[in-house]
């Protein structure tokens, strides 16, 4: 009984969670750069993207776990100046996390016609 007592009583701590690196495709076009993500048992409400002079942060809680511990996928990535952060979308589809980051119009290629 006494031990029932102690067991009850313990705080019961959550496991610290498995921080994974995932995997990236990244396309590049004139228009800008598309990363997509593998996040399985994220979605669109437990992925939280973020850019601090000029890092982006992404972090992503999976409703997985690896030997009893939460897993999270995590990844950073420098930005160029010729990214237009504002104008950053992120989705989630599937496991998927795909992000559009669009060039700033300067970065663009401009072609010029020549008469």
């Amino acid at each position: 009984m006494e031990k029932d007592m102690q067991e009850k009583n313990e705080v019961r701590t959550m496991p610290e969670p498995v921080t994974i690196v995932p995997l990236v495709d990244i396309v590049e076009n004139n228009e800008g750069v598309t990363l997509t993500f593998e996040v399985p048992g994220a979605n669109s409400e437990s992925v939280d993207i973020e850019v601090l002079n000029n890092i982006m942060t992404m972090s992503a809680k999976s409703s997985l776990q690896r030997n009893g511990h939460p897993v999270v996928f995590k990844r950073n990535f420098r930005l160029s100046e010729e990214v237009d952060v504002k104008q950053i979308t992120a989705k989630t589809k599937d496991g998927v996390l795909t992000l559009e980051i669009p060039k700033a119009e300067r970065a663009k290629v401009h072609r010029i016609k020549v008469q």
